[in-house]
């Protein structure tokens, strides 16, 4: 059985890690109560996100197709860089949802539906964009 790219793992799972923090850190603040409405910004930062996820497909499929569909090999030195900048990209906008629901948490308060959701999302798009070896053919 092929092996993971341990680089790419190891940086998944430092992202991974960071979410779990992010929620750690928001639930256990203290924020003022606060009877403000959330505003217009909730609306723009849940467009962001969902525009983020869809944006993680369509880049994942862009930069890592060849490398699903066995025209790449992961495991040749020159095209190495390419298959760890592509998952880099992809989780960076995986990460990015995260980092918009701790925004959108600070800005409410901390108040969970608003930050949780957003983690939520972030975490199962780690999960699936995560880089099993079954997922990449071996090139020809």
């Amino acid at each position: 059985m092929k092996k993971a790219n341990p680089i790419v793992l190891i940086i998944w799972g430092a992202l991974c890690s960071s979410l779990c923090l992010y929620a750690v850190m928001l639930s256990s603040m203290t924020f003022a109560p606060s009877k403000s409405a959330p505003g217009a910004m909730g609306q723009v930062i849940a467009l962001i996100a969902g525009s983020a996820t869809v944006l993680s497909f369509l880049l994942r499929r862009l930069l890592l197709g060849g490398f699903t569909s066995g025209a790449l090999n992961p495991d040749d030195p020159e095209q190495r860089g390419r298959f760890i900048a592509g998952h880099v990209v992809v989780f960076a906008l995986s990460e990015g949802i995260g980092v918009l629901g701790l925004v959108n948490g600070l800005l409410s308060n901390g108040q969970g539906g608003s930050w949780l959701p957003y983690l939520g999302l972030s975490l199962a798009l780690m999960l699936l964009h995560i880089p099993l070896p079954f997922r990449f053919k071996p090139a020809a």
